[in-house]
């Protein structure tokens, strides 16, 4: 499925919306004199960008939809002053019509709202708890998307909110149902930035991490890829293989995000930090900076442990989702790259048949009595540090 069908009055032409949208959803194009039901089919939304002065170019759009998804999921928009079109528009029953002086943020508002209530349809059933997290975080997303687009400050007034809701929903339904609604979501994007929020909170959890220490890392989860929300959707939903000059810039968003965090007096230093550098190896293998060993916190380990699992068992527009089992076999031939000991209790976390269900992992009994990443402490060491302190206290 795509997001965005535009459909056109001739194949060569490439219009302002047309740029303008693939910048924030995935879209094709196709002439109105080719339009068939199955291109309909495949797209979310119909939007009708052509002059409509031809008879037949009128008949085949609506011989490619029915009444309900012309009236629902279609929009026009009109091409120039010529009325000529809207008039056509509305004779067949296209549910939202934009005449040429109106601003294209109108349309892309439009196209936005028929996504949400698609989302929203797809979401009934789930739980409550679910659902808010699920529309909380989205639309901290796209907040985050529409600011780094028009380069300014990010507006981050949803992310302790977005953190909150994802750790309640998971803690009181389990991972996997917060996974089941995450995959619904249209956007490639948004989806793994829910899917790594939800690992790496459930990730917390079993390491038994404290609540500021878990929120702190569930907040640079859903901030690790700020930086792509820059790139347009086309190429990081691309199909196919991606030329040099698009795996160059999809490679900046590591520092395009660092930077843009960096605007906003809001963001946690260690949140900017975990942004810039959640493709570093400890091997000095990864980038922007070929950092190595100690360079590399804490919490920009877990997070490029959870990064890298959710990224294999997602499907994405140009590979299939891996098993847990073979996600965990090739991340376990990244020796070198990642931290052994954080890695074995992910390992294990993942791999615990009753792992998915678990409505909370966190025993606060057996958990740091500080904050281990917020100090830049190993959680492994910080759980030994208070576990070895409460038995000498006891003695």
């Amino acid at each position: 499925m795509i997001d965005v069908l535009f459909v056109l009055d001739d194949k060569t032409e490439v219009p302002a919306i047309v740029n303008k949208a693939a910048a924030m959803f995935s879209v094709t194009r196709i002439p109105a004199s080719d339009i068939k039901p199955d291109h309909v089919a495949r797209a979310r939304v119909v939007v009708v960008h052509a002059a409509l002065r031809s008879v037949g170019h009128v008949e085949r759009i609506e011989q490619a939809s029915d009444e309900t998804r012309r009236r629902e999921d279609c929009i026009y928009v009109a091409k120039g002053i010529d009325r000529a079109g809207i008039v056509q528009a509305e004779s067949i029953g296209i549910g939202r019509v934009f005449a040429a002086h109106q601003p294209l943020d109108d349309v892309f508002t439009a196209i936005q709202a028929i996504l949400n209530r698609e989302l929203s349809n797809k979401l009934t059933g789930h739980p409550a708890s679910v659902v808010q997290a699920v529309e909380t975080t989205d639309t901290l997303v796209r907040q985050v998307a529409a600011a780094m687009r028009a380069d300014a400050p990010l507006p981050l007034r949803l992310l302790s909110a977005s953190s909150h809701s994802i750790g309640a929903a998971i803690g009181s339904v389990g991972l996997m149902q917060w996974i089941n609604a995450v995959e619904l979501h249209h956007s490639q994007t948004s989806r793994h930035i829910m899917m790594v929020a939800g690992y790496a909170d459930a990730f917390a959890r079993t390491l038994g991490l404290s609540g500021s220490d878990t929120a702190l890392f569930t907040e640079a989860s859903l901030l690790h890829d700020v930086g792509k929300l820059f790139i347009p959707i086309s190429i990081l939903e691309k199909a196919g293989p991606l030329s040099d000059a698009e795996r160059k810039a999809i490679m900046t968003h590591p520092l395009r995000g660092a930077k843009a965090l960096k605007c906003d007096n809001a963001a946690h230093p260690l949140v900017i930090a975990a942004a810039r550098s959640h493709h570093e190896y400890l091997d000095g293998s990864g980038y922007p900076d070929k950092l190595a060993g100690d360079q590399i916190s804490p919490l920009v380990r877990m997070l490029t442990i959870v990064d890298i699992y959710s990224a294999l068992t997602e499907e994405r527009a140009y590979k299939a989702a891996m098993t847990p089992r073979l996600a965990i076999t090739q991340m376990a031939g990244m020796k070198g790259k990642l931290d052994a000991r954080l890695f074995a209790a992910f390992r294990d976390m993942v791999l615990n048949p009753v792992f998915g269900s678990q409505r909370s992992a966190r025993s606060a009994e057996n958990g740091p009595v500080q904050d281990c990443l917020a100090n830049g402490i190993h959680p492994l060491d910080c759980r030994v540090f208070s576990h070895t302190a409460g038995q000498r206290a006891a003695g």
